[in-house]
């Protein structure tokens, strides 16, 4: 069985978008905890800029996919067009609902508040364990089993 791309330029866009998130997420993220020194203040702080810088990122990304996609729109099935929205819909939930919440939130502990803890922070771990579920399904569905005919 030979395998063919739908678009190389969004499968890169997929991989490269899935490494700085999965790096930022899943590997930065835990790791600054444990740097000797650093107080939970900076640590918060510095999640607070990370997450925020990343999905601004994720949407420019997403974005020139969905344009790329449009574009080659013949390669693409319901299914590529269905993950790419859960994609845009986690995002999405991510940036204007989650994180101006949860920095608000880090603000006030920042600022010596002790606060009562909330699931909103696990609901966001879900949201990102989803997202980088849902990227590596999005990169094995740009492989085909046969090329389009023209």
């Amino acid at each position: 069985m030979k395998l063919y791309l739908k678009n190389p330029v969004v499968l890169i866009l997929f991989c490269v978008m899935a490494g700085m998130f999965m790096t930022i997420s899943f590997l930065e993220t835990p790791m600054k905890f444990q740097v000797e020194g650093i107080t939970l203040s900076t640590a918060l702080g510095l999640g607070k800029l990370m997450f925020g810088l990343s999905t601004k990122i994720q949407g420019l990304f997403l974005a020139l996919i969905l344009i790329i996609m449009y574009i080659s729109r013949k390669n693409y099935t319901k299914t590529d067009c269905m993950v790419l929205t859960v994609l845009m819909f986690i995002l999405l939930l991510e940036q204007f609902w989650m994180l101006p919440v949860l920095d608000a939130r880090v603000d006030r502990i920042s600022s010596g508040l002790s606060l009562p803890t909330t699931p909103l922070h696990d609901y966001f771990i879900y949201a990102e364990s989803a997202k980088a579920l849902t990227l590596v399904l999005a990169i094995i569905l740009q492989f085909k089993t046969q090329p389009n005919e023209y």
